[in-house]
């Protein structure tokens, strides 16, 4: 891709497979920091994890694709969210929209990985395919880009609270709030609307708090 911006959408082709290889080193940074992850918070699972960032992932896309940053409030950090808004309604305000056909993710793995006094954070790296143009809304005429299928990957880093742990009954990423359990459901604050506790601070669950393009 070719900006800066969160990644843009389209309904997702198709999901990439369950199982994912991930060619590191025996004791690599990434498995030292997932060990110390692990060892804080027994009931975190990367596979369970990974099934979860495919779901922001794809949350974030039809988000873009709808223009509708309102969906993506729940998952993402303050500052990431306010960008992605403005980006958003930059192509509102222009009156044309990013079109990004046959879009499909490969592989999703992490890394890079640590577990600190503050926070655990995991970057994970998305790899996908898909066209990237933008069409004028009235007459649809091409403005940017082309229709061809070209590959790109993006960096996704998620943070939460060293303190948190991993619920089976409620995760932001999962789509339940990770305080109560309810439906996840916040309002524009980024806090739900049964238990009124902020799931967008990191404190209790993970949360995006940016997206890189490599290379």
């Amino acid at each position: 891709m070719s900006d800066e911006r969160p990644a843009a959408a389209s309904i997702p082709a198709e999901l990439f497979p369950q199982h994912h290889a991930r060619a590191v080193q025996a004791e690599s940074p990434v498995d030292v920091g997932l060990a110390a992850i692990k060892a804080n918070d027994p009931g975190f699972d990367l596979e369970q994890f990974t099934e979860q960032v495919q779901r922001v992932f794809f949350l974030v896309e039809q988000a873009w694709s709808e223009r509708k940053p309102e969906i993506t409030r729940q998952v993402m950090a303050d500052d990431l969210w306010v960008t992605h808004r403005a980006q958003i309604q930059s192509y509102i305000d222009a009156r044309k929209r990013n079109m990004v056909d046959y879009l499909a993710v490969s592989n999703i793995w992490p890394v890079a990985a640590s577990s600190g006094p503050e926070f655990d954070t995991i970057t994970v790296r998305v790899v996908a395919a898909s066209t990237d143009y933008d069409v004028e809304d009235a007459s649809g005429r091409v403005l940017r880009g082309d229709r061809q299928v070209k590959p790109w990957e993006e960096d996704w880093t998620f943070r939460r609270s060293s303190s948190a742990r991993t619920k089976q009954g409620g995760t932001t990423l999962g789509s339940k709030c990770p305080n109560c359990g309810a439906p996840l459901d916040a309002d524009i604050a980024g806090v739900c609307r049964y238990c009124k506790a902020s799931v967008i601070s990191g404190t209790h669950d993970w949360v995006l708090v940016r997206i890189s393009q490599v290379g």
